[in-house]
């Protein structure tokens, strides 16, 4: 093997195999206590997770832990505390290698499999049953019998084929879902046959009938104890991770403490149960430590254009994405067009942010994942179209970088006015999710007045622009500052109030103060919107006070 002196850490970006990750010389983040405490748990385990999330290489650690490699588990807590590493006759399907788009697609895949694994145990090759349930069956059971050892049995992303099928015609549906019930019912045929069995996906597992006896499987999703089972927690990242660190920092010309906010802030802040443990994209965050940049990875490894026609073709609310509060069977819910908020929250877009009382509060879990909602979907529901949209944004840009106030809020008037009227509602459905000692505020005006706050950050987000939201000042906070390389813009909203009010309290609260001695010419900027017309209705500017 050739050695280099400046080789950099191998960080393991789309490595999924376990034992390629061990021989490799990757870092590896150990995880293998969570499976030692999986595999004396339960018998049928469910786990669901958004994609890229680490499920993959989650299951190869299984399999190569249950074919009994101990080699590749030195230095692992597996390697250290397991005594017996008995070998297993492993089934390993990995649905994310098909298309999956039609029922008989995925049928032929599913005896694909089959007849690789009848092969590779050398058990009677059933290929004459047409009916997948039972050639499955007949092989668990037949391997069983020849070795005369239980099955483990490991599924991957299982609701590949659900996920291809949301925006078809119901009888492709249909066929689908008597197709996967057919084939995933028959781990509890043959449970006598089985030594463990584990299903990975993105769609909870209660959202869909397809497994026979539900209440057999674990479903672990939830759990506190497995909230860090897949992800990188805080502490695994300052443990396991700290030349990349150092090599961003570098990079940026920034602090080692300014490197990890800065982190933190882009890819942190996922939450899947009532434990406050929050963890990293780990997808997003080795692609930067690998690059040495902070990008969006995560959006641009790819996004189902299903996913994308089926939420914009739904009853979805871009603005209720904010200090959303529902309750555990929503969450959990099979995805429908009448209520997107289950596919947001199980496929990664939405995380927990508080739980009381049986609700949780939800919301978008850090920088990256904002940036990927606005510019995936902002532009559908302001009603512009894919070649206006760009336009639109370049003449915002083009505004606030000459410092033409007057420019940037009539081409903002523009594009508010194209947003359809019913985004700016609220359901009963939300009103009754939110706790009761919330519920003292009037909900339609606080509503309105965040409505049009996230608009206009996200509009900044999409101009590329520095933007902050709700600044902290010793006299209060401003609503939002958005900073170019020649201008700061202190902006205060209004809803049905006046300009004088808004322009007097950036005053009054001394948010100017902290530019005094800033090269830079400052706006104090007041934006009245009507709750009546849902537009920008008056707006008024000064240049900041004099030194």
């Amino acid at each position: 093997m050739f050695e280099f002196d400046d080789m950099p850490v191998r960080y393991p970006v789309g490595e999924h195999n376990f034992r390629e990750l061990r021989y490799g010389d990757y870092i590896y983040v150990d995880k293998t206590q969570f499976i030692g405490r999986l595999i004396r748990q339960g018998k049928f385990i469910f786990l669901s997770r958004p994609r890229r999330f680490g499920k993959s290489l989650l299951l190869s650690t299984i399999e190569y832990y249950f074919r009994g490699e101990k080699e590749l588990f030195d230095g692992t807590w597996l390697g250290e505390h397991e005594k017996e590493w008995k070998q297993y006759p492993v089934l390993h399907f990995d649905m994310t290698v098909t298309h999956g788009e039609t029922a008989q697609e995925m049928d032929e895949f599913l005896h694909e499999r089959v007849s690789k694994f009848e092969k590779q145990f050398d058990v009677e090759e059933n290929s004459h049953i047409k009916d997948i349930g039972r050639r499955y069956n007949n092989l668990i059971w037949n391997i069983y019998h020849k070795t005369g050892k239980q099955v483990v049995i490991l599924v991957d992303e299982y609701d590949k084929g659900i996920l291809e099928t949301l925006d078809v015609p119901e009888e492709e549906t249909k066929a689908m879902s008597n197709l996967l019930r057919a084939f995933y019912s028959q781990p509890k045929e043959a449970t006598g046959a089985i030594k463990f069995c584990m299903v990975t996906g993105v769609a909870r597992f209660g959202s869909y009938t397809l497994f026979s006896g539900p209440n057999n499987y674990l479903d672990i999703s939830m759990n506190a104890r497995y909230a860090g089972i897949c992800g990188i927690t805080h502490q695994e990242l300052l443990r396991d991770f700290e030349e990349g660190i150092k090599e961003i920092g570098t990079r940026k010309k920034i602090s080692r403490d300014q490197t990890i906010e800065e982190l933190r802030i882009k890819y942190d802040s996922y939450r899947f149960s009532e434990s406050e443990e929050l963890v990293y994209n780990p997808f997003s965050l080795l692609c930067a430590f690998s690059e040495g940049k902070l990008d969006n990875y995560w959006i641009k490894s790819g996004i189902s254009k299903v996913f994308i026609k089926y939420l914009t073709q739904s009853e979805f609310d871009l603005m209720e994405l904010e200090k959303l509060w529902v309750t555990r069977e929503r969450m959990e819910a099979k995805y429908s067009k009448e209520d997107t908020i289950p596919l947001l929250f199980q496929t990664g877009y939405l995380t927990i942010k508080d739980v009381r009382d049986d609700l949780y509060r939800l919301g978008i879990p850090n920088g990256e994942v904002r940036r990927a909602l606005v510019d995936q979907l902002m532009p559908k529901y302001m009603g512009i179209s894919d070649n206006e949209f760009p336009l639109y944004l370049r003449r915002l840009h083009e505004n606030l970088k000459k410092g033409n106030v007057i420019g940037w809020i009539e081409v903002l008037q523009s594009m508010i006015a194209t947003i359809p009227h019913q985004l700016f509602g609220q359901s009963e459905k939300d009103k009754k999710d939110i706790p009761n000692e919330c519920r003292h505020q009037d909900i339609s005006i606080s509503r309105f007045e965040r409505t049009y706050h996230i608009i206009v950050h996200m509009i900044c987000q999409m101009i590329k622009v520095e933007a902050q939201s709700e600044v902290s000042f010793s006299g209060g906070r401003a609503d939002m500052v958005i900073e170019t390389k020649e201008y700061v813009y202190v902006i205060e909203f209004k809803l049905d109030g006046t300009t004088h009010e808004a322009l007097k309290q950036i005053d009054e609260k001394g948010y100017l103060l902290q530019w005094k001695a800033d090269h830079r010419k400052v706006y104090k900027i007041g934006i009245v919107f009507s709750s009546k017309n849902r537009n920008i209705t008056d707006y008024d500017y000064e240049p900041k006070i004099s030194r």
